[in-house]
């Protein structure tokens, strides 16, 4: 091997750790997650955990890079796109709250409806009752809905 050459390849070695395969790599992973999230994936995943397992890293790894890279938590992205989902659901009259628990997958109803307060400002059942004209019933109960949708 030549000098130029020994020297060309410690340079490739010395820029591959200098950082550059590693930004690449961070923005990968952001970018996957983006991809995950966006293919709906949160209507029924909403762990760091498993985003972290699909993308082979690690969930401190995960929360770290999203974090470093866009200021914002992985949370904070499932959350985003859980939402948008969640109001689609409750917009539908169709299915009772039981439904829409179970469609994405919260392990309980109480659970669920946690989750809207904290994330709507309402209960699931509120959040219905603000966007129902007058007079209309409320389904609340997958009892009321099964016989017409079959569920």
């Amino acid at each position: 091997m030549h000098l130029y050459q020994c020297v060309a390849f410690r340079y490739d070695i010395f820029s591959f750790h200098s950082g550059n395969a590693s930004t690449e790599r961070a923005g990968f992973i952001v970018n996957e997650l983006m991809r995950l999230l966006s293919e709906g994936n949160s209507r029924t995943e909403r762990s760091v955990g498993w985003y972290a397992a699909q993308l082979n890293v690690s969930e401190k790894y995960l929360s770290s890079t999203v974090k470093r890279l866009t200021g914002h938590s992985v949370m904070s992205y499932i959350d985003r796109h859980t939402i948008p989902i969640l109001k689609e659901y409750l917009d539908n009259p169709r299915y009772s709250l039981t439904q829409i628990a179970d469609r994405m997958n919260f392990a309980s109803l109480s659970y669920f409806s946690r989750y809207c307060k904290k994330h709507l400002g309402q209960t699931p059942s509120e959040y219905r009752s603000s966007f129902q004209p007058q007079g209309l019933p409320i389904r609340t109960t997958e009892a009321s809905n099964s016989r017409e949708t079959g569920i």
